[in-house]
């Protein structure tokens, strides 16, 4: 758990004793092997994970073709977060991308420390907050950018995901062809 503690450590510091405390009480590990289900599209997300080792790919499937719409690294949190909050059946379904290894927290049991410590309530704000403008940013990006600019985008902010993630899941996520995406990468080297 101490990767966790140091990650949430270095977005709201001074965390008291009886965090830590809680932290190693009601989070668990869970491990998937290579191309196992985290979550599946129809299921209610009851948990929120932190990845300590591994990747996932976040899809959807729209007219039998998957959709890749998020990928998790280590010290990203990973749930369907709409499902989890909402507590209604999800869209999205999580796969590990490589043998994988998560800090994992039941949903309730966050609510729960929600509801009695500040502390657990502040933390729950920030990374709330996060998530919401890394969807933002994913929106922007979207929104205002030809599949050049997008790439280029990625390839500045998230150098991780070009270099990690197969070619057909990164024009997946960009919306865009393999084939253009393929001729994007042939411009910009």
């Amino acid at each position: 758990m101490k990767e966790l503690h140091h990650f949430i450590a270095r977005y709201v510091p001074d965390l008291s004793p009886a965090f830590e405390e809680d932290l190693y009480r009601v989070f668990y590990t869970k491990k998937l092997k290579k191309g196992e289900h985290l979550i599946q599209a129809g299921q209610i997300s009851r948990t929120l994970y932190f990845v300590k080792k591994g990747m996932l790919r976040n899809y959807l499937i729209k007219n039998d073709k998957e959709l890749t719409v998020w990928f998790s690294f280590p010290e990203n949190f990973v749930t369907v977060f709409d499902s989890m909050i909402l507590q209604i059946p999800g869209k999205e379904n999580t796969i590990a991308m490589t043998p994988c290894e998560l800090y994992a927290i039941a949903y309730e049991k966050l609510e729960m420390l929600n509801k009695v410590s500040h502390e657990w309530e502040h933390i729950s704000r920030v990374f709330t907050i996060e998530f919401a403008l890394q969807q933002e940013m994913r929106l922007y990006m979207f929104q205002t950018m030809n599949a050049e600019e997008k790439y280029q985008f990625l390839l500045d902010t998230s150098p991780h995901i070009i270099e990690n993630i197969p070619s057909k899941y990164i024009a997946s996520y960009l919306g865009i062809s393999r084939e253009t995406l393929s001729r994007i990468r042939g411009r910009i080297a």
